[in-house]
């Protein structure tokens, strides 16, 4: 699991680590506040009611879209904050470079979109073919 707090700029996780080949599942779990951080002091899962969210992986920030690869975005329960970023074995199967950059985009709804996600993934072969 991931933790990120929601603010004016999108969280960034470095070199997740992605096995070519394999189905891929990561949870991240979204916050409006989150104690010991920017002086908050109470921890607020963020309300994803009525939020949707897109996900692309890229060879470079802001370069060509692998398109065989679009990551599925899911909310399982709307009021926890927690969504779910995953890939089947088939996409995963077309990152066949070593680093790829992935964002998260949220839509709450309206005609604004906002990255509240973005990183890179650190992309291996399996040991056996």
């Amino acid at each position: 699991m991931s933790t990120a707090r929601v603010g004016d700029a999108p969280a960034f996780f470095s070199n997740i680590p992605i096995r070519r080949g394999d189905d891929v599942s990561r949870l991240f779990e979204l916050f409006s506040s989150f104690v010991g951080y920017d002086g908050d002091t109470t921890t607020t899962e963020l309300n994803l009611t009525g939020r949707t969210y897109t996900s692309s992986i890229a060879t470079t920030r802001g370069g060509t879209v692998v398109s065989a690869a679009a990551p599925t975005v899911s909310v399982p329960v709307a009021t926890n904050g927690q969504i779910v970023w995953s890939l089947t074995d088939t996409q995963t199967d077309a990152l066949t470079a070593r680093t790829y950059f992935f964002d998260v985009v949220e839509n709450a709804g309206t005609t604004s979109e906002r990255t509240i996600i973005e990183g890179t993934l650190a992309v291996s072969g399996r040991a056996t073919p």
